[in-house]
């Protein structure tokens, strides 16, 4: 494990940064939940390329003029739920990579925290995983990438990064094996029992068990 735990101040001010909208309120307010939610609902049925404010507004029952103060667009509400997923992720991960055990353990150990954390958001889930990132909308890229760096910089953190040469690219593989394998798993409809598993070898390939040199 690291001896620094940054993250943890990190994750403090991602989260109240996320939980102010774009405009209309500073703090995260009812409406600012519901219109996430929606907007998840409604990228998750018809797609991030059709989601627009009037259904955002319709589905989450907020009056369009009310929902535009909160959020002016509809890729403003889209971004502010994908980083409320990511920053779940992250917290999950924070904590449970400060566990006991090998770094292995500690990663299997994530993965099945995960996994819970995002088992009654199955929607959020998928709409992180897999509408976000077959989406070509710039804003929505942009923070995807943003949260991806910040997902690396907690793995890096918390293993230590004995990997010297390549501890960032060594993390970012990682990352990416795992982002792409849940993906295909979500699109297949796949159950949380083949997700893990299959996370499970992710970090068995990329992650494997390292054992004291001989003497």
């Amino acid at each position: 494990m690291g001896a620094r735990h940054p993250p943890e101040g990190m994750l403090k001010q991602e989260a109240e940064r996320s939980e102010g909208c774009s405009s209309g309120c500073f703090s995260d307010c009812p409406t600012c939940r519901r219109l996430r939610k929606a907007a998840v609902q409604v990228a998750v049925r018809n797609g991030i390329a059709d989601t627009t404010s009037d259904a955002i507004a319709e589905l989450a029952q907020v009056p369009l003029e009310r929902a535009l103060e909160h959020y002016p667009a509809a890729g403003d509400c889209l971004a502010a739920a994908y980083d409320e997923g990511a920053l779940r992720l992250r917290r999950v991960c924070a904590r449970t990579l400060r566990g006991s055990g090998s770094w292995q353990e500690r990663l299997h150990a994530t993965v099945d925290a995960t996994i819970e954390e995002f088992r009654d958001q199955p929607e959020l889930a998928r709409f992180c995983m897999v509408e976000v990132s077959r989406s070509e909308n710039r804003v929505l890229w942009a923070t995807r990438l943003a949260a991806r760096e910040r997902f690396v910089a907690i793995l890096a953190e918390e293993c230590g990064a004995v990997d010297a040469d390549l501890p960032k690219l060594r993390f970012e593989m990682l990352a990416g094996a795992a982002h792409h394998m849940v993906s295909e798993q979500l699109q297949g409809d796949a159950s949380t029992g083949s997700v893990r598993e299959r996370l499970d070898q992710v970090i068995d390939l990329f992650e494997p068990e390292r054992t004291a040199a001989r003497p």
